[in-house]
């Protein structure tokens, strides 16, 4: 599926205007992600935040309290700025060069996705951010990257651990 929608309304529409107002737009949203607590959850869900199963997701986001709120803030922040370009308010392009951040946080979720939305019988949970970086090539694309990133950060971390432990081990 192609996301990418044409910037003339079809009927003779100014595009320096509808290109004025995306901008005006992705600013604002820009403006969101610097609020205190929206700068906190964008912290969390784009560092410690790793899930590692669906079934893990799902703990996290139904412990409640302040982590699954900072996850259902950011994710749900990013699916309302895709739902924006699903409905012609933004560009996908424009999304795909002044949103990076989007598909790192989405590679953290999109490979539990599918179990997540069966075990807790949310089937559209998410549903705009899928369409919009799994809908064209390049979005897919960074989403590998990210994902390639995302593992060897996994990697990096084991292996701290483990050399902390080693180290700690000897010591006794």
């Amino acid at each position: 599926m192609q996301v990418h929608r044409q910037m003339n309304d079809g009927q003779g529409g100014n595009n320096m205007k509808r290109s004025t107002d995306q901008a005006a737009l992705i600013l604002r949203l820009y403006e969101l992600r610097r609020e205190t607590v929206m700068r906190r959850a964008r912290n969390f869900v784009g560092g410690e935040f790793l899930p590692q199963t669906a079934d893990e997701l799902v703990s996290i986001v139904t412990k409640g309290g302040e982590e699954t709120g900072f996850v259902l803030q950011v994710y749900g922040y990013w699916d309302m700025v895709c739902a924006f370009v699903l409905h012609g308010m933004l560009s996908e392009p424009l999304v795909y060069d002044t949103c990076q951040e989007m598909y790192f946080q989405y590679a953290k979720l999109q490979p539990h996705l599918w179990g997540f939305r069966k075990k807790l019988n949310l089937p559209e949970w998410m549903q705009s951010i899928e369409k919009v970086v799994e809908g064209s090539a390049k979005g897919r694309k960074r989403l590998a990257a990210m994902q390639e990133n995302l593992e060897n950060m996994r990697r990096l971390k084991l292996e701290k651990t483990s050399r902390r432990n080693n180290s700690s081990t000897k010591k006794h």
